[in-house]
C-alpha cells in the first residue's frame, strides 16, 4: 500500500502502522460488526458513504474521496487546513489486469499513533469489501461497454432504450434515435488495415459524443454500427443533432483523407413502440440514405 500525508504547509510522506506489537483498537465485536456493515453491499458509492459513517464516529475525519477507473466518488466536506491520506489500492488481479484505485482521507487534525493504529484496522476490513465492488463494477463495465471506444454496447442499448420507452409511456415523452454507417470504412481496413480502421473508429466516436448533450446515449453495435438515443428530443432536434455530427465527420482531415462519411436513419419515439420497433424503422431509414447516395439522412 501507497501512502503519503499532505498538509497545506508540508508535503512529507509517511506511512501508517499496519504492524504493531500493541494489542488490535478494535474489539472482535466492533471488527465483525463493521465488517457486516461493509459486505452488505456492492454498490461503491453506497459502500463508501457506510465507510465513512464508521469513520467519522471514530476518527476526527471530515471527508473521503475514491478514485477508480474515470470515476470519483466524494462524502463529507473537506476543510481547507485538513490533512489528507492518501492510500493506493489494487484490484483485478488475477482476473486481468491489475488496477489502480486510491482512497484520499480528509481528517481536521493530525492523528495519534494510536488513531493510526485505528485506522489502519478500519480500513483493512473496508479494502477487503472495496476490492470486490471494485472487481464487480469493473466487470459490469466489460460486459456492458464496447472496449476499443469506450461507447456503450449491445447489451447496453438494450437496456437503455427499453428503460427510455417506460419513462416515455409514463411521461407522455419522446426520444429519438439516431442510427449510422460509415460510408466507404471497408476500404480503409482493406487498404490501411484494421490498425487503421479501429482509429477511424475511434475519432468517429469521439465526435459522436462531442455532437451530443449529456443527456444523450451513444453506443457501437460492432464494425462500423453506431446509434445514439437522444432524450426529451422531437424530430427536428433529431435531424439538427444528425446534421451536427455528419458534418463534423465531413470536416475532420482523417476522414477527408480516407474518403469516409456517414449515412443516418433518424427516427423518434412513437406511442406503442418496442424496442425492436422503433430500431427497425431507423434501420429501414438507413438502408434507403446508404442507397440514395450516402452521406445522407433519411428520417422515418
Amino acid at each position: 500500500m501507497e501512502i503519503s500525508l499532505m498538509s497545506p504547509e508540508e508535503n512529507t510522506i509517511a506511512s501508517v502502522v499496519h504492524e504493531s506489537a500493541d494489542m488490535p483498537v478494535l474489539t472482535m465485536s466492533e471488527s465483525a460488526n463493521i465488517m457486516r456493515t461493509m459486505l452488505s453491499s456492492i454498490d461503491l458509492e453506497e459502500l463508501t458513504n457506510d465507510y465513512f459513517l464508521i469513520l467519522s464516529e471514530k476518527l476526527p475525519c471530515t471527508s473521503l474521496k475514491l478514485s477508480f477507473a474515470d470515476q470519483v466518488l466524494r462524502t463529507g466536506k473537506s476543510k481547507l487546513r485538513s490533512r489528507i491520506m492518501k492510500i493506493s489500492i489494487y484490484y483485478g488481479h488475477p482476473f486481468g489486469t491489475p488496477q489502480h484505485a486510491q482512497l484520499a482521507y480528509s481528517f481536521s487534525k493530525v492523528l495519534t499513533p494510536v488513531q493510526r493504529k485505528l485506522l489502519s484496522e478500519i480500513h483493512g476490513i473496508f479494502a477487503m469489501s472495496l476490492r470486490h465492488a471494485l472487481e464487480y463494477y469493473r466487470i459490469s463495465q466489460l460486459a456492458t461497454k464496447d472496449m476499443l471506444t469506450g461507447l456503450g454496447n449491445r447489451a447496453s442499448y438494450n437496456e437503455s432504450v427499453s428503460k427510455l420507452i417506460s419513462m416515455c409511456n409514463r411521461n407522455h415523452e419522446s426520444f429519438g434515435l439516431l442510427v449510422f454507417d460509415l460510408d466507404n470504412f471497408k476500404s480503409v481496413n482493406d487498404k490501411y488495415g484494421h490498425q487503421e480502421g479501429d482509429h477511424v473508429l475511434t475519432e468517429f466516436a469521439k465526435l459522436l459524443i462531442k455532437g451530443l448533450r449529456d443527456t444523450d446515449h451513444a453506443f457501437r453495435f460492432g464494425g462500423d454500427e453506431f446509434c445514439c438515443l437522444l432524450t426529451d428530443s422531437s424530430p427536428s432536434a433529431n435531424t439538427m443533432v444528425a446534421q451536427r455530427i455528419t458534418q463534423s465527420v465531413n470536416n475532420h482531415t482523417l476522414f477527408k483523407e480516407h474518403a469516409v462519411s456517414c449515412s443516418v436513419g433518424a427516427t423518434s419515439f412513437l406511442i406503442k413502440d418496442t424496442p425492436q420497433s422503433i430500431f427497425e424503422r431507423a434501420d429501414t431509414a438507413l438502408y434507403k440514405a446508404k442507397h440514395t447516395g450516402k452521406n445522407n439522412i433519411i428520417a422515418a
